[in-house]
């Protein structure tokens, strides 16, 4: 049978309206309009996507979202740790984002860690991190992990046990994901892989669930970098990777017409993963907020 069609958009249309009350909550009784400060260097157009959906979900939300656009010309560590240290100290900011990716001559790790950990949004500074690995959880889940484990509990995947691959290193998507399938929250059977992995069809016709983060050109191949022949029948595919094809249009990793057709569920993309990252990231806004307040973390219905 063709897969379940795991359906980002109608599952952030059930979580809008619980954030929505939890954004008024912290108007009424604390007189706080959350607030996000994103930092943007350059005009990649994935990025500027995600900082359109952003920005839309905020004022959907009632959230305050700023914007700090910086040309790659003027973009330097010194000069971008500057913003960071500003947007610190700023009382009305409640939570960080650096969008990635950053020009190559800029230091992305020291522009990481330079974030303050209570308004570390996706997780990415050195505390955040050493936190995960040892198991333990911080304050902020990264936004794609976090939306990608929304699906799969709205979906009712079988994680625990599960045979897991991920594909992709960045700091924000595949080192989170593999660590936290991997960990206690879910107990998954990881395999981290990338795009110089040894024999990757095969890895990937062995996951019951397969997440791709790739979000770059297919080398040497289609157009699309998991095609249905790498997929194990029934698996779970997650398609987190987001590029663009054209004037336009963007797509995944995933070869969604033939996988569909194999899968058990498969994300759509556009409309999967990313609508579940903007949803994760308006949570770990409300949980910024929260913990400046003194209160803790909201648990969610899903």
């Amino acid at each position: 049978m063709p897969a379940i069609i795991m359906d980002g958009r109608a599952v952030r249309a059930i979580l809008l309206p619980e954030l929505r009350s939890h954004v008024e909550e912290i108007k009424q009784k604390h007189g706080r309009v959350p607030c996000l400060a994103a930092i943007l260097v350059g005009d990649d157009p994935a990025s500027r996507q995600y900082v359109k959906n952003k920005q839309r979900t905020a004022e959907e939300l009632g959230c305050e979202s700023r914007l700090l656009r910086m040309p790659v010309t003027d973009a330097s560590t010194p000069s971008l740790l500057k913003v960071i240290e500003g947007l610190n100290v700023d009382p009305s900011v409640n939570a960080i984002l650096l969008q990635v990716p950053v020009p190559e001559s800029v230091d992305q790790f020291a522009l990481f860690d330079a974030i303050h950990p209570d308004k570390d949004l996706d997780a990415v500074g050195s505390s955040s991190v050493g936190g995960f690995y040892r198991g333990r959880w911080g304050r902020f889940i990264p936004c794609t992990p976090r939306g990608v484990l929304t699906l799969l509990d709205y979906y009712k995947v079988p994680v625990e046990g599960a045979r897991a691959v991920v594909i992709g290193r960045s700091d924000v998507a595949g080192k989170p994901m593999a660590v936290i399938l991997g960990g206690r929250m879910r107990n998954a059977t990881v395999t981290w892989c990338h795009r110089k992995t040894r024999d990757l069809p095969s890895i990937c016709r062995e996951a019951d669930i397969l997440i791709p983060c790739v979000g770059a050109e297919v080398v040497g191949g289609g157009p699309y970098f998991i095609t249905a022949d790498m997929v194990k029948p029934g698996a779970c595919v997650i398609d987190v990777g987001f590029r663009r094809i054209g004037s336009g249009k963007f797509a995944g990793d995933v070869d969604f017409e033939a996988v569909k057709e194999v899968a058990g569920w498969l994300t759509l993309n556009p409309g999967g993963t990313g609508p579940m990252t903007v949803v994760a990231l308006m949570q770990n806004l409300l949980d910024a907020t929260r913990y400046q307040l003194g209160l803790n973390r909201l648990q969610y219905s899903i």
